[in-house]
């Protein structure tokens, strides 16, 4: 398998360097090419520096640093549009998502895509109140009966370059998920924990965040409805 492994991390020098080495110990068991794509997304705290001593330390490994914090959905969308190689896959550099997880894949054709979900997230009611919101929505309006739309999945690259991403906010994984649907392309569902992080805080729930997502949900509607290959 050849594998584009992105990595999106905002302030996360504490754990961003342990991420990388487990990456790359998957990596070379299961891979027979693979890139690591760092996206800084603008951090202030050492870990866009930390990026460029792994880059510097690895050939497998790239960075690609937003001057400034852009959000989510920028980050994955960068990611995205650098990755190169036949799977693609987009992890946080929190360290909370088990990368040993990725040791199970094996091949899959452009009909599946690979979406793990979270049996148990520890949030507090109100990342609890969003995340059932946020599941209303993707059911009722937009027909996605995926358990849980904003945590890891594999694609294959064909996958990214037929839903042609749009949205710059989180929402740009259920826009893909959504038009993946439409295309007959459904996931193949694998649980998995949710680790607790380190170092740092959670930042996937602040208001910036959702301010951006309840921008862009008009638009997520119309860009699914209106998808065509």
């Amino acid at each position: 398998m050849r594998f584009s492994i992105i990595i999106f991390c905002f302030n996360e020098v504490g754990n961003l360097q342990r991420v990388v080495a487990d990456v790359l110990t998957v990596m070379d068991g299961i891979a027979e090419q693979y890139e690591v794509i760092l996206v800084n997304d603008g951090s202030t705290d050492g870990t866009g520096e930390l990026c460029d001593r792994l880059c510097a330390n690895n050939r497998h490994v790239r960075t690609i640093h937003h001057p400034v914090n852009l959000g989510i959905g920028e980050a994955l969308r960068t990611g995205y549009q650098e990755a190169r190689l036949d799977y693609v896959c987009a992890i946080p550099g929190d360290g909370q998502f088990r990368i040993t997880d990725l040791l199970e894949l094996t091949p899959f054709g452009t009909d599946r895509f690979i979406a793990y979900y979270r049996e148990e997230t520890g949030y507090n009611i109100y990342r609890r109140t969003l995340t059932w919101l946020n599941r209303a929505f993707n059911q009722h309006v937009l027909g996605i009966f995926l358990r849980d739309v904003n945590w890891v999945k594999v694609y294959r690259r064909e996958h990214l370059e037929m839903t042609r991403p749009k949205l710059h906010s989180s929402l740009i994984e259920t826009e893909i998920t959504a038009k993946l649907a439409k295309c007959h392309v459904y996931p193949l569902e694998i649980p998995t924990s949710y680790l607790q992080r380190d170092y740092g805080n959670a930042k996937g729930g602040n208001w910036r965040t959702l301010r951006m997502a309840i921008g862009e949900t008009y638009r997520l509607w119309q860009i699914c409805t209106t998808f065509k290959l």
